[in-house]
Order: structure tokens, then sequence, then C-alpha cells
């Protein structure tokens, strides 16, 4: 059995507006705000909500909409589109990102079970994993532990927030399968 590791989760949150690119606009704001570029091919981030909205979940309201892992820089660019098309559905509005580059010693994929992780403790506090993603990912290395307070941090309500709605798609929203998949 292997020894039991605490992984680093250090956040860099930055708002976010789908008409921006990665180089000439969200790429030197993260950078700002502390983030490495090299760093951020290995990465997990964590979109959400700015504002007043949150997403109602079966257990609970969370401003988390997606939770992923990879060369951040190009995965954004992916997320576009089902941006676009939320903010066309609730009006203009931004969203937050929230990047970390866990590293642990000669395990290059520790942010591939930190993103397990994160959409781990997600389906534990509200009952699915977040409006875009389809699904719960494996997690790779159990010894691997993740304090519980930062992952918390990006996926819930933060002291302070003020929010004013709670929103929640129905059967002709093109975000309902999405969001019904995986309530567990």
């Amino acid at each position: 059995m292997s020894k039991t590791v605490q992984v680093d989760l250090s956040w860099t949150c930055v708002d976010w507006h789908p008409d921006e690119t990665w180089r000439k606009t969200l790429l030197p704001r993260l950078v700002d705000a502390g983030a490495s570029e090299r760093d951020m091919t290995r990465s997990v981030y964590v979109v959400r909500l700015a504002g007043s909205f949150t997403i109602a979940y079966p257990v609970g309201d969370s401003p988390t909409v997606y939770v992923g892992e990879g060369s951040f820089g190009t995965r954004i660019q992916s997320h576009k589109s089902w941006a676009h098309d939320l903010e066309e559905l609730v009006g203009e509005f931004s969203f937050q990102v929230c990047v970390a580059t866990p590293r642990i010693k000669n395990q290059p994929n520790t942010y591939l079970d930190c993103e397990a992780a994160i959409l781990k403790r997600f389906g534990e506090r509200f009952g699915s994993a977040p409006l875009w993603n389809k699904q719960f990912e494996r997690r790779r290395f159990d010894h691997h532990e993740y304090s519980t307070r930062k992952i918390d941090y990006v996926i819930g309500k933060r002291s302070g927030a003020k929010y004013h709605w709670a929103l929640q798609p129905l059967k002709s929203s093109p975000f309902y399968d999405s969001y019904r998949k995986t309530h567990v």
C-alpha cells in the first residue's frame, strides 16, 4: 500500500468572458495573478458563474459549471461554445476560472487524479457532476489526498457572495441532458 501524499492545491482565479482570447487577454491576467504558463499544460481548472447566479443541483446550489483538466489554454478555447449558449439563455455575464497545477514528484498524471477528486467531492456535496461535465472521472492515485477546504473553495459558494438566482435547466434546454446525466 502506498504512503499517503498530501497534494498542494494553489488556485489562481480570474474573471473570464467567452469572447476573450487566450494569448492576448486570459493568459496575461492569469500570469499577473501568479500562475505559470509553463505549468498550465498539466492543470486542473474550474469554470464558475461570476455574479448573482448559481446552478440548482439536486442537493444544493453552486456557481460551478465545469471541472476540467489538461492544457488550460487549449481547453478553455473549447468551452467558448457552451459558455456562449449559457450566456444567451440568462443574459450577458462573465465567468470565473480557477486554475491549479498540482504536482507530485515522479507522478506526472497527478492533475488527472485531482480532477477526479474534485468531481467526486462535487458529487458528494451537490448530488451530481457540474452542469457541463458529462461523467465522473476515475481516481488514479487513491493515496493522494487533497484539502477539502481548498476544493470546496472552488466548487462552492464563497463567504460573502450574494446570489439572487439558482438556475435549473428544463427538458427544452440544450443543457438538460448534460445536467441530468450524472445525478446520483
